[in-house]
């Protein structure tokens, strides 16, 4: 899960926007701060186009030497994975200069920049990065950088040991054996196929398996505890009304290890839908359908009896009975502690819909709810509404029957 297309910007970096140097006024106190900050971005600027030349003594430059070994090992990630327009965007000092011995001064910045990658990535990717940068009254206006680290959440390339595989429909991007790289760019390929038999096409994908649980939850941007139990999550920035065009799929090693071979097909078939769905449509949809969808196609071609896939599911309405309601997102929220019932229960209701419509009506449901045509004159910020005009539009059914047929399939597992 935690692919869900929601109606905000999820994702994305922190990307502070330095001030502009027109606005400084001589001997105004600000002035001194906006010199430094386009000094820097000057130096940033100049610092990006020799990692699109690939010059390592561009790259390397601007660096206290203790910096350059690793920052020598970045470019090198960067350019094997296709990194491209790699641009600063702003920088904010968020210390003032400090004196330093021989005369010289210390201050601290962020960063931001944008990137694509070549082949993949439709729209922008932005990061931050905190620096700290020294300034020789010897060399005014030349900073140097003496610290360079990931503000927030690093990318992909700042993980050390990291190998890239670039295929016709995947970048995979692991830290392990080749392995390792090899399972991963099979079940990828694998998931591909899955996909594009259901939704038409698959997304080319970008997937990165680090080699800690850590170092996925900091890739994703979350607290270590808010991944528990999540074997894989998409993560990539969104702004409702257009599609997705940046997104990575995660792989957290820890509870992916767990897994069996089709689990983890299971697994990667999920997120790619996710991901696929999330590139080619505009629009929310309840988190219901999007899991539901997703179980739906990663299932697809599981042989494994239905009660055993929807097992959390079928033990919660034993405990408190039959759903009064279709589920709301806030089912959804794993600080609730019961996701695996509320995928089951999303899995069991995208299949009722894909029994009254077939496969290709679940689909016309799902595309019409993300993109609805304009005829329908419905908010596009309400995805329940929406939902209910694709209902009608789509299946002639509406909320109530839809209900009546999950909770008949729930009944029928139940009694078995």
């Amino acid at each position: 899960g935690g692919g869900a297309r929601t109606a905000t910007t999820s994702g994305s970096s922190t990307s502070p926007t330095g001030r502009s140097a027109a606005t400084a006024v001589p001997g105004s106190p600000d002035a001194g701060t906006q010199r430094r900050e386009q000094a820097l971005i000057a130096v940033l600027a100049e610092r990006s186009r020799a990692a699109e030349r690939g010059d390592r003594a561009g790259w390397l430059g601007p660096l206290a030497a203790g910096l350059r070994p690793a920052q020598a090992d970045v470019l090198t990630r960067m350019r094997a994975m296709g990194v491209t327009g790699l641009s600063v965007t702003g920088v904010t000092e968020t210390r003032a200069p400090e004196p330093t011995a021989g005369g010289g001064s210390s201050w601290r910045a962020i960063a931001s920049f944008s990137y694509r990658l070549a082949g993949f990535d439709t729209t922008p990717r932005t990061f931050a990065v905190d620096l700290t940068v020294s300034e020789s009254p010897s060399r005014p206006g030349m900073p140097t950088i003496t610290q360079w680290v990931p503000s927030e959440r690093p990318e992909p390339w700042d993980l050390a040991g990291l190998r890239v595989r670039r295929t016709d429909t995947a970048l995979v991007l692991v830290v392990g054996t080749a392995a390792r790289v090899d399972e991963i760019v099979a079940r990828a390929r694998s998931a591909a196929r899955r996909v594009a038999a259901v939704w038409g096409t698959s997304r080319p994908s970008v997937w990165v398996a680090p080699a800690r649980d850590s170092d996925a939850a900091h890739l994703l941007g979350r607290d270590p505890s808010g991944i528990s139990g999540v074997a894989a999550a998409v993560d990539g920035p969104l702004v409702p009304g257009s599609p997705a065009g940046a997104d990575r799929i995660v792989i957290i090693p820890g509870p992916w290890e767990s897994l069996s071979a089709p689990g983890r097909d299971v697994v990667l078939t999920h997120e790619l839908t996710h991901a696929t769905v999330r590139a080619s449509t505009t629009h929310s949809v309840p988190v219901w359908l999007s899991e539901g969808f997703a179980e739906y196609v990663a299932y697809r071609d599981v042989t494994l009896p239905e009660r055993a896939v929807v097992r959390p599911a079928l033990d919660a309405f034993r405990r408190d009975g039959l759903p009064p309601a279709l589920p709301t997102d806030a089912d959804f929220d794993p600080a609730h502690g019961r996701l695996q019932a509320a995928y089951g229960s999303a899995l069991l209701l995208a299949r009722t819909i894909a029994r009254d419509g077939g496969t290709a009506g679940l689909v016309r449901v799902y595309r019409d709810v993300a993109d609805p045509p304009p005829v329908w004159n419905v908010p596009p910020d309400d995805a329940e509404a929406r939902f209910d005009a694709a209902l009608v539009h789509d299946l002639g059914t509406d909320r109530a029957g839809l209900l009546a047929g999950w909770r008949a399939r729930i009944r029928s597992l139940l009694a078995q």
